[in-house]
Protein backbone atom coordinates (compact mmCIF):
# COMPACT_ATOMS: atom_id res chain seq x y z
CA UNK A 1 0.00 0.00 0.00
CA UNK A 2 2.49 2.51 0.95
CA UNK A 3 4.71 1.99 -2.82
CA UNK A 4 1.67 3.18 -4.59
CA UNK A 5 1.90 6.50 -2.43
CA UNK A 6 5.36 6.93 -2.32
CA UNK A 7 5.77 6.75 -6.20
CA UNK A 8 2.39 9.47 -6.63
CA UNK A 9 4.65 12.11 -4.11
CA UNK A 10 7.95 11.31 -5.88
CA UNK A 11 6.03 12.25 -9.05
CA UNK A 12 4.75 15.53 -7.29
CA UNK A 13 7.90 16.38 -6.45
CA UNK A 14 9.60 15.46 -9.97
CA UNK A 15 6.60 17.68 -11.12
CA UNK A 16 7.06 20.46 -8.91
CA UNK A 17 10.70 20.47 -9.76
CA UNK A 18 10.00 20.82 -13.39
CA UNK A 19 7.75 23.82 -13.05
CA UNK A 20 10.12 25.42 -11.44
CA UNK A 21 12.50 24.96 -13.69
CA UNK A 22 10.67 25.75 -16.50
CA UNK A 23 9.76 29.68 -14.38
CA UNK A 24 13.61 29.60 -14.11
CA UNK A 25 14.33 29.18 -17.22
CA UNK A 26 11.53 31.83 -18.75
CA UNK A 27 12.80 34.23 -15.91
CA UNK A 28 16.39 33.89 -17.20
CA UNK A 29 15.44 34.36 -20.85
CA UNK A 30 13.27 36.95 -20.05
CA UNK A 31 16.07 38.73 -18.20
CA UNK A 32 18.51 37.89 -21.50
CA UNK A 33 15.98 39.71 -24.07
CA UNK A 34 15.76 42.82 -21.35
CA UNK A 35 19.70 43.09 -21.28
CA UNK A 36 19.86 42.19 -25.00
CA UNK A 37 17.34 45.11 -25.72
CA UNK A 38 18.85 47.44 -23.30
CA UNK A 39 22.24 46.60 -24.81
CA UNK A 40 20.58 47.68 -28.41
CA UNK A 41 19.03 51.21 -26.83
CA UNK A 42 22.39 52.63 -25.55
CA UNK A 43 23.67 51.40 -29.24
CA UNK A 44 20.92 53.02 -31.08
CA UNK A 45 20.85 55.97 -28.77
CA UNK A 46 24.79 56.12 -28.96
CA UNK A 47 24.48 56.24 -33.18
CA UNK A 48 21.62 58.73 -32.83
CA UNK A 49 18.88 56.67 -34.35
CA UNK A 50 16.55 57.46 -31.54
CA UNK A 51 13.28 55.85 -33.09
CA UNK A 52 15.45 52.44 -32.77
CA UNK A 53 16.40 53.04 -29.61
CA UNK A 54 12.75 54.20 -28.18
CA UNK A 55 11.88 50.99 -30.30
CA UNK A 56 14.21 48.76 -28.33
CA UNK A 57 13.68 50.44 -24.48
CA UNK A 58 10.23 50.18 -24.89
CA UNK A 59 10.96 46.10 -25.63
CA UNK A 60 12.98 45.96 -22.42
CA UNK A 61 9.99 47.47 -19.93
CA UNK A 62 7.79 44.96 -21.78
CA UNK A 63 10.02 42.32 -20.04
CA UNK A 64 10.74 44.52 -16.83
CA UNK A 65 8.13 46.94 -16.44
CA UNK A 66 9.82 48.42 -12.92
CA UNK A 67 12.97 49.02 -14.30
CA UNK A 68 14.27 52.72 -13.56
CA UNK A 69 17.22 52.74 -16.05
CA UNK A 70 14.98 51.89 -18.98
CA UNK A 71 12.65 54.97 -18.18
CA UNK A 72 15.59 56.67 -17.75
CA UNK A 73 17.02 55.67 -21.70
CA UNK A 74 13.73 55.76 -23.30
CA UNK A 75 13.34 59.38 -21.90
CA UNK A 76 17.12 60.47 -23.71
CA UNK A 77 15.20 59.05 -26.84
CA UNK A 78 12.18 61.21 -26.51
CA UNK A 79 14.34 64.05 -25.74
CA UNK A 80 16.72 63.56 -28.94
CA UNK A 81 13.69 63.43 -31.44
CA UNK A 82 12.32 66.74 -28.86
CA UNK A 83 9.22 64.72 -27.72
CA UNK A 84 9.68 66.27 -24.75
CA UNK A 85 6.05 65.44 -22.71
CA UNK A 86 7.39 62.04 -23.03
CA UNK A 87 10.67 62.51 -21.77
CA UNK A 88 9.23 64.09 -18.76
CA UNK A 89 6.63 61.42 -18.58
CA UNK A 90 9.42 58.50 -18.85
CA UNK A 91 11.68 60.26 -16.41
CA UNK A 92 8.83 61.17 -13.70
CA UNK A 93 8.54 57.50 -13.63
CA UNK A 94 12.11 56.38 -13.23
CA UNK A 95 12.02 59.17 -10.02
CA UNK A 96 9.13 57.33 -8.92
CA UNK A 97 10.62 53.96 -9.39
CA UNK A 98 13.84 54.77 -7.82
CA UNK A 99 13.37 58.29 -5.80
CA UNK A 100 17.05 58.08 -4.56
CA UNK A 101 18.21 57.76 -8.25
CA UNK A 102 19.82 61.74 -9.23
CA UNK A 103 20.13 60.43 -12.56
CA UNK A 104 16.56 61.51 -14.10
CA UNK A 105 16.22 64.67 -11.41
CA UNK A 106 19.18 65.77 -13.14
CA UNK A 107 17.68 65.26 -16.50
CA UNK A 108 14.91 66.61 -15.33
CA UNK A 109 16.21 69.92 -14.65
CA UNK A 110 18.40 70.08 -17.93
CA UNK A 111 15.37 69.83 -19.86
CA UNK A 112 13.67 72.64 -17.90
CA UNK A 113 16.67 74.91 -18.10
CA UNK A 114 16.57 74.66 -21.82
CA UNK A 115 13.30 75.87 -22.12
CA UNK A 116 13.96 78.48 -20.14
CA UNK A 117 12.03 77.53 -17.26
CA UNK A 118 14.75 77.95 -14.49
CA UNK A 119 12.41 77.97 -11.32
CA UNK A 120 11.15 74.21 -12.53
CA UNK A 121 15.11 73.67 -13.50
CA UNK A 122 16.62 74.60 -10.11
CA UNK A 123 13.60 72.35 -8.63
CA UNK A 124 14.55 69.37 -10.06
CA UNK A 125 18.50 69.79 -9.53
CA UNK A 126 17.57 71.02 -5.96
CA UNK A 127 16.50 67.40 -5.43
CA UNK A 128 19.09 65.97 -7.20
CA UNK A 129 21.57 68.06 -4.96
CA UNK A 130 19.89 66.57 -1.82
CA UNK A 131 20.26 63.03 -3.23
CA UNK A 132 24.33 63.56 -4.07
CA UNK A 133 25.05 65.96 -1.11
CA UNK A 134 28.41 68.15 -1.99
CA UNK A 135 29.48 65.28 -4.57
CA UNK A 136 28.84 66.87 -8.01
CA UNK A 137 30.20 70.62 -7.69
CA UNK A 138 28.97 70.83 -11.27
CA UNK A 139 25.88 70.02 -10.17
CA UNK A 140 25.98 72.80 -7.62
CA UNK A 141 27.41 75.29 -10.58
CA UNK A 142 23.87 74.52 -12.43
CA UNK A 143 21.41 74.97 -9.25
CA UNK A 144 23.10 77.89 -8.39
CA UNK A 145 22.92 78.94 -11.92
CA UNK A 146 19.43 78.16 -12.14
CA UNK A 147 18.27 79.88 -9.43
CA UNK A 148 20.05 82.82 -10.57
CA UNK A 149 18.50 83.33 -13.76
CA UNK A 150 15.21 82.29 -11.86
CA UNK A 151 15.75 85.50 -10.06
CA UNK A 152 16.62 84.28 -6.90
CA UNK A 153 20.45 85.17 -6.32
CA UNK A 154 19.84 85.00 -2.35
CA UNK A 155 18.92 81.19 -2.76
CA UNK A 156 21.93 80.41 -5.01
CA UNK A 157 24.70 81.77 -3.13
CA UNK A 158 24.43 78.72 -0.50
CA UNK A 159 24.98 75.82 -3.14
CA UNK A 160 27.34 77.95 -4.77
CA UNK A 161 29.96 78.31 -1.50
CA UNK A 162 29.55 74.91 -1.06
CA UNK A 163 30.74 74.81 -4.79
CA UNK A 164 33.30 77.12 -4.70
CA UNK A 165 35.08 76.17 -1.40
CA UNK A 166 36.09 72.63 -3.01
CA UNK A 167 40.11 72.71 -3.62
CA UNK A 168 38.30 71.56 -7.82
CA UNK A 169 36.56 74.66 -7.81
CA UNK A 170 36.39 76.27 -10.98
CA UNK A 171 36.93 79.62 -11.93
CA UNK A 172 33.33 79.99 -13.18
CA UNK A 173 32.15 78.87 -10.03
CA UNK A 174 33.63 81.73 -8.00
CA UNK A 175 33.03 83.84 -10.89
CA UNK A 176 28.93 83.43 -10.95
CA UNK A 177 29.52 83.38 -6.97
CA UNK A 178 30.75 87.58 -7.42
CA UNK A 179 28.06 88.56 -9.63
CA UNK A 180 25.21 86.98 -6.64
CA UNK A 181 27.54 89.15 -4.24
CA UNK A 182 26.99 91.89 -6.29
CA UNK A 183 23.50 91.84 -6.71
CA UNK A 184 22.87 91.21 -3.02
CA UNK A 185 24.96 94.01 -2.17
CA UNK A 186 27.97 92.24 -0.59
CA UNK A 187 30.41 94.39 -2.99
CA UNK A 188 33.48 92.94 -1.14
CA UNK A 189 32.75 89.60 -1.05
CA UNK A 190 32.30 90.03 -4.83
CA UNK A 191 35.65 91.45 -5.16
CA UNK A 192 37.15 88.58 -2.93
CA UNK A 193 35.69 85.93 -5.49
CA UNK A 194 36.65 87.54 -8.88
CA UNK A 195 40.07 87.66 -7.50
CA UNK A 196 40.00 84.09 -6.42
CA UNK A 197 38.12 83.63 -10.47
CA UNK A 198 41.33 85.26 -11.68
CA UNK A 199 43.60 83.68 -9.71
CA UNK A 200 42.93 80.08 -11.70
CA UNK A 201 42.02 81.66 -14.99
CA UNK A 202 43.57 85.21 -15.43
CA UNK A 203 42.53 85.07 -19.27
CA UNK A 204 38.50 85.19 -18.21
CA UNK A 205 37.91 88.92 -19.54
CA UNK A 206 34.68 88.64 -17.79
CA UNK A 207 35.74 88.39 -14.69
CA UNK A 208 38.15 91.26 -14.90
CA UNK A 209 35.64 93.39 -16.76
CA UNK A 210 33.53 92.59 -13.40
CA UNK A 211 36.30 93.20 -11.11
CA UNK A 212 36.98 96.85 -12.59
CA UNK A 213 33.31 97.65 -12.53
CA UNK A 214 33.29 96.36 -8.82
CA UNK A 215 36.76 98.63 -8.28
CA UNK A 216 34.88 101.61 -9.34
CA UNK A 217 31.88 101.46 -7.40
CA UNK A 218 33.50 100.73 -4.48
CA UNK A 219 35.50 104.02 -5.17
CA UNK A 220 38.89 102.39 -5.74
CA UNK A 221 40.09 104.27 -8.98
CA UNK A 222 43.73 103.08 -8.56
CA UNK A 223 42.91 99.02 -8.76
CA UNK A 224 40.05 99.60 -11.15
CA UNK A 225 42.79 101.15 -13.41
CA UNK A 226 45.05 98.44 -12.91
CA UNK A 227 42.39 96.11 -14.21
CA UNK A 228 41.55 98.42 -17.06
CA UNK A 229 45.33 98.33 -18.08
CA UNK A 230 45.39 94.20 -18.11
CA UNK A 231 42.60 94.38 -20.07
CA UNK A 232 43.62 96.99 -22.87
CA UNK A 233 47.11 94.41 -23.64
CA UNK A 234 45.24 92.61 -25.93
CA UNK A 235 45.20 95.63 -28.13
CA UNK A 236 41.49 95.92 -28.62
CA UNK A 237 40.88 99.77 -28.57
CA UNK A 238 37.75 99.73 -27.01
CA UNK A 239 39.75 98.59 -23.95
CA UNK A 240 41.65 101.61 -24.10
CA UNK A 241 38.61 103.96 -24.22
CA UNK A 242 37.48 102.25 -20.85
CA UNK A 243 40.87 103.69 -19.88
CA UNK A 244 40.14 107.18 -20.71
CA UNK A 245 37.01 107.20 -19.40
CA UNK A 246 38.04 105.93 -16.04
CA UNK A 247 40.41 108.79 -16.55
CA UNK A 248 37.59 111.27 -16.94
CA UNK A 249 35.14 110.16 -14.13
CA UNK A 250 38.57 111.23 -11.91
CA UNK A 251 38.72 114.56 -13.62
CA UNK A 252 41.69 113.81 -15.77
CA UNK A 253 40.14 115.15 -19.05
CA UNK A 254 43.11 115.82 -20.83
CA UNK A 255 44.53 112.57 -19.86
CA UNK A 256 41.31 110.80 -21.36
CA UNK A 257 40.84 112.84 -24.48
CA UNK A 258 44.89 111.96 -25.14
CA UNK A 259 44.46 108.11 -24.16
CA UNK A 260 41.55 107.61 -26.60
CA UNK A 261 43.03 110.22 -29.34
CA UNK A 262 45.74 107.29 -29.18
CA UNK A 263 43.44 104.38 -29.64
CA UNK A 264 41.30 106.16 -32.37
CA UNK A 265 44.96 106.27 -34.94
CA UNK A 266 44.48 102.55 -34.37
CA UNK A 267 40.63 102.86 -35.33
CA UNK A 268 40.16 106.01 -36.82
CA UNK A 269 36.45 104.92 -38.03
CA UNK A 270 35.22 103.15 -34.98
CA UNK A 271 31.62 104.73 -33.55
CA UNK A 272 32.35 103.91 -30.07
CA UNK A 273 35.87 105.45 -30.28
CA UNK A 274 34.60 108.51 -31.16
CA UNK A 275 31.01 108.64 -29.17
CA UNK A 276 33.54 108.34 -26.03
CA UNK A 277 35.79 111.32 -27.14
CA UNK A 278 32.90 112.87 -28.43
CA UNK A 279 31.57 112.88 -24.10
CA UNK A 280 34.93 114.15 -23.02
CA UNK A 281 34.80 117.16 -24.79
CA UNK A 282 31.32 117.68 -24.02
CA UNK A 283 32.32 117.49 -20.26
CA UNK A 284 35.51 120.03 -20.86
CA UNK A 285 32.47 122.44 -23.07
CA UNK A 286 30.23 121.67 -19.87
CA UNK A 287 32.95 123.58 -18.24
CA UNK A 288 33.11 126.78 -20.54
CA UNK A 289 35.33 125.72 -22.75
CA UNK A 290 33.64 126.84 -26.02
CA UNK A 291 36.74 124.87 -28.17
CA UNK A 292 35.49 121.83 -27.09
CA UNK A 293 31.97 122.23 -27.85
CA UNK A 294 33.02 122.21 -31.32
CA UNK A 295 35.64 119.44 -31.29
CA UNK A 296 32.66 117.58 -29.64
CA UNK A 297 30.38 118.14 -32.46
CA UNK A 298 32.77 116.78 -35.28
CA UNK A 299 33.01 113.83 -33.09
CA UNK A 300 30.09 112.97 -32.60
CA UNK A 301 28.71 114.09 -36.34
CA UNK A 302 31.60 111.56 -37.44
CA UNK A 303 30.07 108.89 -34.88
CA UNK A 304 26.62 109.32 -36.33
CA UNK A 305 27.71 107.69 -39.89
CA UNK A 306 28.63 104.68 -37.50
CA UNK A 307 26.97 101.55 -35.55
CA UNK A 308 26.44 103.42 -32.31
CA UNK A 309 23.06 103.43 -31.09
CA UNK A 310 21.38 106.11 -32.64
CA UNK A 311 19.29 108.03 -29.68
CA UNK A 312 22.84 108.19 -27.87
CA UNK A 313 24.20 109.29 -30.43
CA UNK A 314 21.88 112.22 -31.52
CA UNK A 315 21.61 112.89 -27.73
CA UNK A 316 25.17 113.89 -27.61
CA UNK A 317 25.62 115.81 -30.56
CA UNK A 318 22.22 117.56 -29.92
CA UNK A 319 24.26 118.65 -26.58
CA UNK A 320 27.23 119.45 -28.22
CA UNK A 321 25.32 122.04 -30.40
CA UNK A 322 23.63 123.52 -27.56
CA UNK A 323 26.89 124.30 -25.74
CA UNK A 324 28.08 125.81 -29.04
CA UNK A 325 24.69 127.78 -28.97
CA UNK A 326 23.19 126.71 -31.90
CA UNK A 327 19.57 126.42 -29.44
CA UNK A 328 16.90 125.78 -32.53
CA UNK A 329 19.10 123.01 -34.13
CA UNK A 330 19.93 121.45 -30.80
CA UNK A 331 16.37 121.30 -30.10
CA UNK A 332 15.74 119.94 -33.51
CA UNK A 333 18.14 117.19 -32.86
CA UNK A 334 16.94 116.03 -29.64
CA UNK A 335 13.44 116.03 -30.38
CA UNK A 336 14.96 113.51 -32.74
CA UNK A 337 16.66 111.63 -30.56
CA UNK A 338 13.76 110.95 -27.92
CA UNK A 339 11.65 109.82 -30.88
CA UNK A 340 14.69 106.72 -31.83
CA UNK A 341 13.86 103.78 -29.95
CA UNK A 342 15.84 102.32 -28.22
CA UNK A 343 15.19 106.00 -26.69
CA UNK A 344 18.52 106.91 -24.78
CA UNK A 345 16.95 108.71 -21.16
CA UNK A 346 19.53 111.31 -20.99
CA UNK A 347 18.21 112.96 -24.39
CA UNK A 348 15.03 113.83 -22.21
CA UNK A 349 17.27 115.86 -20.03
CA UNK A 350 19.07 117.96 -22.39
CA UNK A 351 15.99 118.22 -24.91
CA UNK A 352 14.87 120.10 -21.32
CA UNK A 353 17.10 122.85 -21.35
CA UNK A 354 17.35 123.44 -25.05
CA UNK A 355 13.60 124.02 -25.28
CA UNK A 356 13.51 125.65 -22.43
CA UNK A 357 16.17 128.09 -23.73
CA UNK A 358 14.07 128.06 -26.88
CA UNK A 359 11.07 129.22 -24.28
CA UNK A 360 9.23 126.17 -25.25
CA UNK A 361 8.25 125.81 -21.87
CA UNK A 362 5.57 122.44 -22.29
CA UNK A 363 7.95 120.67 -24.25
CA UNK A 364 10.62 121.09 -21.61
CA UNK A 365 8.14 120.45 -19.04
CA UNK A 366 7.32 117.22 -20.38
CA UNK A 367 10.96 116.02 -21.33
CA UNK A 368 11.44 116.22 -17.58
CA UNK A 369 8.67 114.30 -17.06
CA UNK A 370 8.89 111.70 -19.30
CA UNK A 371 13.33 111.20 -17.87
CA UNK A 372 11.87 111.14 -14.06
CA UNK A 373 9.53 108.47 -15.12
CA UNK A 374 12.68 106.87 -16.81
CA UNK A 375 14.69 106.86 -14.14
CA UNK A 376 12.43 106.33 -11.28
CA UNK A 377 13.98 105.72 -8.32
CA UNK A 378 17.71 105.15 -9.53
CA UNK A 379 18.45 108.81 -9.46
CA UNK A 380 18.75 110.23 -5.89
CA UNK A 381 15.89 111.86 -3.95
CA UNK A 382 17.45 115.45 -4.01
CA UNK A 383 17.30 114.83 -7.69
CA UNK A 384 14.14 114.43 -8.24
CA UNK A 385 13.18 117.12 -6.09
CA UNK A 386 15.10 119.79 -7.78
CA UNK A 387 13.60 117.85 -10.73
CA UNK A 388 9.68 118.50 -9.45
CA UNK A 389 10.46 122.19 -8.95
CA UNK A 390 11.71 121.94 -12.12
CA UNK A 391 8.54 120.48 -13.69
CA UNK A 392 6.30 123.01 -11.16
CA UNK A 393 8.31 126.41 -12.70
CA UNK A 394 7.39 125.54 -16.02
CA UNK A 395 4.37 124.57 -15.54
CA UNK A 396 4.09 127.64 -13.89
CA UNK A 397 5.45 129.52 -17.06
CA UNK A 398 3.27 127.99 -19.42
CA UNK A 399 -0.08 129.27 -17.04
CA UNK A 400 -0.69 125.61 -16.11
CA UNK A 401 -0.97 126.57 -12.38
CA UNK A 402 -2.71 123.63 -11.51
CA UNK A 403 -0.19 121.42 -12.90
CA UNK A 404 2.29 123.43 -11.36
CA UNK A 405 1.05 123.13 -7.70
CA UNK A 406 1.09 119.19 -7.68
CA UNK A 407 4.51 119.30 -9.00
CA UNK A 408 5.38 121.80 -6.26
CA UNK A 409 3.27 121.18 -3.21
CA UNK A 410 4.70 117.46 -2.97
CA UNK A 411 8.51 119.37 -2.85
CA UNK A 412 7.16 121.70 -0.46
CA UNK A 413 5.97 119.36 1.78
CA UNK A 414 9.57 117.11 1.70
CA UNK A 415 11.17 120.41 2.01
CA UNK A 416 9.36 123.34 3.99
CA UNK A 417 12.56 125.32 4.02
CA UNK A 418 13.33 125.54 0.68
CA UNK A 419 12.50 129.56 -0.28
CA UNK A 420 12.58 129.32 -3.82
CA UNK A 421 9.75 126.04 -4.08
CA UNK A 422 7.55 127.92 -1.53
CA UNK A 423 7.87 131.13 -3.48
CA UNK A 424 6.49 129.19 -6.50
CA UNK A 425 3.77 127.62 -4.91
CA UNK A 426 2.72 130.91 -3.30
CA UNK A 427 2.41 132.45 -7.43
CA UNK A 428 0.27 129.39 -8.38
CA UNK A 429 -1.79 129.83 -5.59
CA UNK A 430 -2.61 133.26 -6.46
CA UNK A 431 -3.21 132.44 -9.90
CA UNK A 432 -5.80 130.35 -8.91
CA UNK A 433 -7.57 132.86 -6.80
CA UNK A 434 -6.57 131.87 -3.20
CA UNK A 435 -4.45 135.11 -2.30
CA UNK A 436 -4.67 133.80 1.69
CA UNK A 437 -2.47 130.60 0.73
CA UNK A 438 -0.19 132.50 -1.41
CA UNK A 439 0.41 135.46 1.26
CA UNK A 440 1.02 132.97 3.85
CA UNK A 441 3.39 130.93 1.54
CA UNK A 442 5.54 134.37 0.30
CA UNK A 443 5.76 135.46 4.06
CA UNK A 444 7.35 132.20 4.40
CA UNK A 445 9.99 132.23 1.65
CA UNK A 446 10.98 135.48 2.14
CA UNK A 447 11.72 135.04 5.80
CA UNK A 448 13.92 132.30 4.80
CA UNK A 449 15.68 134.13 1.88
CA UNK A 450 14.70 138.13 1.76
CA UNK A 451 17.35 138.76 -0.58
CA UNK A 452 16.52 136.11 -3.53
CA UNK A 453 15.55 138.60 -6.54
CA UNK A 454 12.70 136.19 -7.56
CA UNK A 455 11.00 135.82 -4.18
CA UNK A 456 11.23 139.54 -3.88
CA UNK A 457 9.21 139.27 -6.78
CA UNK A 458 6.47 136.85 -5.91
CA UNK A 459 5.93 138.72 -2.60
CA UNK A 460 5.11 142.14 -4.33
CA UNK A 461 3.04 140.54 -6.34
CA UNK A 462 0.65 138.45 -4.31
CA UNK A 463 0.64 141.73 -1.85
Amino acid sequence: MTRPWTRLALALVLFAAAGSAALLYQRLSADRQYQRLLAAGDQALAAGENYRAVEAFSGALAFRPQSMVAYLRRGEAYRAQRRDDEAVRDWREATRLAPDAPQPLIALGDLFDAHGDYSQAAEWYGRAVDRLKDEDPTLLYRLALARYRAGAPGQAIEPLVRAASRSDATAEAHYLLALLYRDTNMPARAVQELEAALTIAPGLTAAREELADTYRALGRPVDEMAQLQLLAKNGDPIRRVAIGQAEARQGQLDAAIGTMTKALADAPTDSRLLLAIGRVYLARAERGDSDSAQRATIALEQALGGTTRRSEGLALYGRSLFLAGNYPEAERILRDAVATSPVDPEAFGFLADAAERMSHDITARDALINLDALEGDTATTAVRQDRARRIGDLSLRAGDYRFAMQWLGGVAEARPDDALTLSLLAEAHWRLGDSDEAKALAARALALDPRDPRIQRVAKLVR
